[in-house]
């Protein structure tokens, strides 16, 4: 379905990085969000499934697209290897941490697994 109503596309940023995309037509409050281009059609009103080709953030949560001269680019591998190298890791669970205390012990007390 095509739509005639002019919507606003709007960006989260992070930096310069895009970490959420939307439309008008979808946000109630768009404090927190810039907008970045308006127009017709689905591109514009469904912005988070047809205005980027794909989703903002990969499956860690790092942003692919950044925000330059008041429009979205693509970022560069290094720019998201740069990002990847600086996430945290995830604690361990319990039965992780769990395992690593009963190695631990066992190396002290001098026993082999």
């Amino acid at each position: 379905m095509l739509y005639e109503e002019k919507s606003t596309v709007y960006v989260r940023l992070d930096g310069d990085r895009i970490t959420d995309i939307n439309s008008s037509a979808f946000l109630g409050d768009t404090r927190g969000w810039t907008a970045i281009d308006a127009g017709t059609g689905d591109r514009f009103r469904h912005a988070y499934r047809h205005y980027l080709p794909g989703r903002p953030l990969d499956g860690d949560g790092i942003s692919l697209w950044k925000l330059a001269g008041g429009k979205p680019v693509e970022r560069t591998a290094e720019e998201i290897e740069a990002d990847r190298a600086a996430l945290v890791p995830p604690a361990p669970t319990a039965l992780e941490q769990l395992r690593a205390d009963v190695d631990f012990l066992a190396i002290m007390q001098g026993v082999e697994l």
